[in-house]
């Protein structure tokens, strides 16, 4: 890419438009008008027969950069920022024109204005009035020669070519500059977006429309896999200058067609030059320069410049970002620079991915949790009610009258579950945290468990342990799943079941017993396993005693 920054960007962040910035310049240019102006006055070594002209030129400059520094400070935009530098050239042309032409000491005023505009409107302006500059000292020192055709060729050369070479150095360093800020806000701008409320589809169109933005480009295209492995099914997020579309999942040709037979590089391709390409191995680092004279892919955006980057996620391939027709040429550091994107933004996604699937995790077990409650506090009693209603029926059948104690139980039962169930609403409606609630629920799992197994389960833990809902639901898993491993792959007749703290870490264990001399289980519990990774936890099996032991470790 030129050393012009994206035009979006440029026109929010530039130096020029700071208010800061404004107020600094226009500060600078009435300390370079001050200046001079009093140089002007006080330096008498010399005679000069336009002296008068000349001081009045520059009164008349430096009252103009008072008054544009006052209406700075004040934030009030006299004349339009994009116009200064023009009419800083203007004035230098003047005062140069009337203070000796060529060999004119006002002559350096002409960086000034090369300098606003630098680093007010990027690399391109700054090279506009370098040589716009350059062609109005060429014609003032050509109308304002000597009298007698002594014309200084040496002193011309050297003022020109310097004019040219440092106005074209402050040009191409400010640029630079520019290019670097809006580098740094356009990270800023993906780190903003990358809100996991929003959800990972809308996160992705709202990146690659920045990053389509920046660049000014027609197109961006993003192929990117839903899994965390990189395989299919693929989804192509789209942004166009026009409209954002939204994502549609692809046929598996056209996003191996995409994705490139080389999933390693990047490359630049530039319809010009008759198709020059540039290979760039993010692995290696490698950089390599080929012509493409025909390519089904870049044939497929109908020949336009394109820039593509691999999307990697702890190096597996998740898909591939296009940028297609940008108004300025890529180079190859835009290659860093978009991987550099893409770097910070997968973390964010892979957040927002973590985040619906624990969001939907926690929904399915908040919804098992309230059948089950529904199970044990409303369906059970009525079917209670249900045996005692029909034992009633039985009796005024056959004849008995003398019901009325049975009802009475009946209609106590009604009451005391009804109530029950008001306590079970409220505490819904209330949003009652169930930390608490944890080891009572893993006491009747374990006595339940018992009775309909007769495996002897015991829980060891502190009365006082809290854990939260999310926690507790994946360790209830865990307590669920070892207990049944023990049931079904042990000839243990009982089970101990410990929790505690330790050094800010949770720590569950579950023991069996083990015949003297038998070796310790080589398997690993996979759902316990994959349960504690996720919550960054870690998984040992290993025996003490006669007993095997199943240990979680999970940082709280």
């Amino acid at each position: 890419m030129s050393l012009e920054s994206a035009a979006p960007l440029e026109s929010a962040n530039s130096l020029s438009q700071g208010l800061h910035d404004v107020q600094v310049m226009s500060a600078m240019r009435l300390t370079l008008a001050g200046s001079a102006l009093l140089i002007t006055w006080f330096d008498h070594s010399k005679p000069e027969p336009f002296l008068p002209l000349i001081s009045t030129t520059l009164l008349l400059y430096t009252l103009y950069s008072l008054v544009i520094y006052v209406a700075s400070v004040r934030s009030t935009r006299l004349v339009p920022i994009r116009f200064l530098h023009w009419i800083d050239l203007a004035w230098y042309v003047l005062l140069i024109s009337v203070s000796g032409g060529m060999n004119s000491p006002f002559f350096f005023f002409f960086f000034f204005a090369i300098l606003t505009a630098s680093f007010g409107r990027g690399f391109s302006w700054g090279l506009r009035v370098t040589l716009i500059s350059a062609l109005l000292f060429s014609v003032i020192a050509y109308l304002i020669r000597p009298p007698q055709g002594n014309f200084e060729v040496n002193r011309f050369l050297l003022r020109y070519v310097c004019l040219l070479v440092i106005g074209y150095m402050i040009a191409y360093w400010s640029g630079t500059e520019i290019r670097l800020r809006n580098r740094l806000q356009l990270l800023k701008e993906v780190s903003l977006l990358s809100n996991p409320r929003f959800g990972i589809d809308q996160t992705i169109q709202s990146i690659i429309e920045s990053l389509r933005g920046f660049y000014n480009a027609d197109t961006c295209l993003l192929v990117f896999s839903r899994t965390t492995n990189g395989g299919g099914p693929y989804y192509l997020h789209r942004a166009d200058r026009a409209e954002t579309k939204k994502p549609t999942e692809m046929t598996e040709e056209t996003a191996w067609m995409l994705l490139l037979a080389s999933p390693t590089q990047a490359a630049i391709y530039r319809s010009r030059g008759r198709g020059k390409t540039i290979l760039y191995d993010v692995k290696t680092g490698r950089l390599t320069e080929q012509i493409l004279e025909s390519s089904t892919l870049f044939n497929a955006f109908e020949g336009k410049s394109c820039l593509t980057v691999p999307v990697y996620n702890r190096n597996q391939m998740l898909g591939r970002l296009y940028v297609v027709d940008a108004k300025s040429s890529f180079d190859h550091t835009e290659i860093d620079f978009v991987l550099q994107v893409i770097k910070q933004v997968i973390p964010v996604l892979e957040n927002i991915r973590l985040v619906d699937r624990l969001a939907s995790e926690a929904a399915e077990q908040e919804r098992r949790k309230i059948g089950q409650d529904i199970h044990d506090s409303v369906i059970q009693p009525y079917i209670g009610l249900q045996f005692g209603l029909s034992a009633v029926k039985q009796k005024l059948i056959s004849g008995n009258t003398n019901v009325m104690n049975e009802i009475k139980d009946l209609l106590e039962l009604t009451e005391g579950e009804i109530q029950e169930l008001r306590q079970y609403v409220g505490g819904l409606k209330r949003g009652e945290p169930s930390q608490d609630a944890f080891l009572p629920a893993v006491r009747q799992f374990a006595a339940k468990f018992s009775d309909a197994t007769g495996l002897k389960v015991e829980i060891d833990s502190a009365d006082d342990l809290r854990i939260y809902d999310r926690l507790a639901a994946e360790l209830f898993q865990m307590i669920e799943e070892g207990l049944s491993n023990i049931r079904r792959h042990s000839r243990s007749g009982y089970a101990k079941v410990g929790i505690s703290r330790e050094n800010g870490d949770l720590i569950l264990q579950l023991r069996n017993a083990r015949r003297k001399g038998m070796e310790v289980p080589s398997f690993t519990p996979r759902s316990i396993v994959e349960r504690a990774t996720a919550l960054g936890g870690k998984t040992v099996v290993y025996a003490d005693k006669n007993e095997t032991v199943v240990s979680v470790q999970i940082p709280l």
